[in-house]
């Protein structure tokens, strides 16, 4: 508070003290900050909901009893892990005797082979043995299929839900085990106007909050657009990948978006120093003419207001010095005399290092 009357009283000081020397012919007191470049960006605010990576209902294509199961509720478990099992005995020895008449089949097609090399038997009954083999091959080969059927693998890395089976119970194709997720990375799927088709592409960085963990805020990049626009929202679907090392980003969670479109850095001014004249925006230059500062207006056209600062798409140059305060008191070409941003704060002046004042850029007089 003693801070802001102090430098409304310089302020005010300064501005009489112009109106003086303007009756000598003195010059105009003001201030000066460098045109620099900042970050700009284009912010789209949405909302979203969390889906994992890969999702799956787990289910057997056999029916049968449970023997066995080996997993618990909201475990996570590796890609080829066994999760359950069905009664084996019958599809077992279905597998053994299939063995039995492929190993059968092949002995005998080695006996006629030697003797068609003997030129004893016919090509003929040498082709049948064959036949025989391949079929009792392809028999062993589905048996073996349909055993492997009966036991449950996780078919990727993930966090199991809760298990809907326990031993004894029976199960028949289509019933869910469990739902196994890849929350390694969660989709977040939002919409976004259709204007923002050329801003929003994949690769455009976001940040994610929920309400769900407070104070946590989530940074990922948009993978994929939607082909299509719904004809009667007129916007598109739009999905993020958010990392999720931690597990705590839970399937369903409610997001709030913000996607920072357009990143880019351009040339900035404090929004204090233009000055708008109907459609056209200006700013006032100190130049050094002769021995000699004087004010010079010169006409910009503006991009986009952040965080104070105003873009400046053209007119101005990196390092121009433009007028902050004192706007009402200078004139085309007239003299300017150009005061240290420091004077207003004079207690921080005082404990800041020589020839720097607080928080400001150092300019001269």
């Amino acid at each position: 508070m003693i801070r802001a009357l102090l430098a409304i009283g310089i302020l005010w000081t300064l501005a009489l003290v112009p109106a003086a020397t303007a009756q000598r012919g003195g010059p105009a007191s003001v201030f000066v900050e460098p045109v620099t470049e900042r970050e700009f960006s284009r912010e789209i605010e949405a909302l979203g909901t969390l889906e994992p990576k890969e999702q799956v209902e787990l289910m057997l294509n056999a029916a049968d009893r449970v023997t066995a199961v080996y997993f618990e509720d909201g475990q996570r478990v590796r890609a080829g892990k066994t999760l359950l099992s069905l009664a084996q005995r019958e599809q077992a020895a279905l597998v053994q005797a299939a063995e039995a008449t492929a190993d059968e089949a092949r002995r005998q097609r080695d006996r006629i082979a030697r003797l068609a090399s003997a030129e004893a038997v016919s090509q003929a009954e040498l082709d049948a043995a064959q036949r025989d083999v391949d079929s009792a091959e392809a028999n062993l080969r589905a048996l073996q299929s349909r055993q492997s059927d009966r036991i449950l693998v996780a078919p990727f890395d993930g966090l199991l839900g809760f298990r809907q089976v326990s031993v004894g119970s029976f199960v028949g194709p289509g019933d869910i085990v469990a739902i196994l997720v890849d929350d390694s990375e969660m989709n977040l799927d939002f919409d976004v106007p259709s204007i923002a088709l050329r801003s929003v592409q994949p690769g455009t960085e976001i940040r994610a909050e929920t309400a769900d963990l407070p104070g946590e805020v989530f940074e990922g990049v948009v993978a994929t657009l939607d082909n299509r626009i719904d004809p009667v929202t007129r916007s598109v679907r739009v999905r993020a990948r958010l990392p999720n090392p931690d597990g705590i980003l839970r399937a369903g969670m409610f997001m709030q978006v913000t996607v920072t479109a357009s990143p880019r850095r351009s040339l900035a001014v404090p929004e204090e120093a233009v000055q708008p004249v109907g459609p056209d925006s200006f700013v006032w230059l100190v130049q050094t003419e002769g021995e000699q500062q004087v004010a010079r207006r010169v006409e910009v056209e503006l991009g986009q207001r952040s965080g104070g600062y105003i873009e400046i798409a053209d007119g101005l140059e990196a390092g121009d010095q433009v007028v902050t305060e004192g706007i009402i008191r200078v004139r085309e070409g007239a003299p300017v005399r150009v005061r240290d941003q420091s004077m207003l704060y004079p207690r921080a002046k005082a404990n800041a290092p020589a020839g720097r004042g607080p928080g400001s850029p150092t300019v001269s007089e």
